[in-house]
């Protein structure tokens, strides 16, 4: 497995841990959002996705997965748009920033899996070993 398939498997896991976190917290306050909890549990769902994708080459879900990926970056640039109303806070300031960097961060991940690196290592034709 190349070294970048490593290093997004380990940002998924962060992520996947940070919105484990994020989804208890908003079901332990109740405070009503509710988008948010569904955008947590979409991305988390999307991001185990991934990484079974990418552990276990499932060639079949390769295509369905990056048209995932989209909709979950579309999703967060929603939940981006959304928290504007809160810049000015530092908490709505961390909200868009955060939401900012993730909706980033899934599109480049969706360009990776379009990388000739990744399709290498995903179609065989390239050294595991690298």
């Amino acid at each position: 497995m190349p070294k970048s398939a490593k290093t997004v498997l380990t940002i998924n896991s962060i992520l996947m841990i940070t919105l484990l976190v994020l989804a208890f917290q908003v079901y332990m306050n109740w405070q009503g959002e509710y988008f948010l909890a569904f955008l947590s549990a979409a991305m988390i769902g999307g991001l185990f996705l991934c990484q079974m994708v990418i552990m276990y080459r499932g060639q079949k879900l390769w295509n369905t997965l990056r048209g995932i990926l989209y909709v979950l970056a579309l999703l967060v640039a929603l939940y981006f748009v959304v928290s504007l109303a809160a810049l000015f806070s530092i908490i709505g300031f961390i909200k868009c920033f955060s939401a900012l960097l993730l909706a980033f961060y899934l599109i480049g991940l969706r360009g990776y899996l379009n990388s000739k690196g990744f399709l290498g290592y995903f179609t065989g034709l390239e050294s595991p070993t690298k």
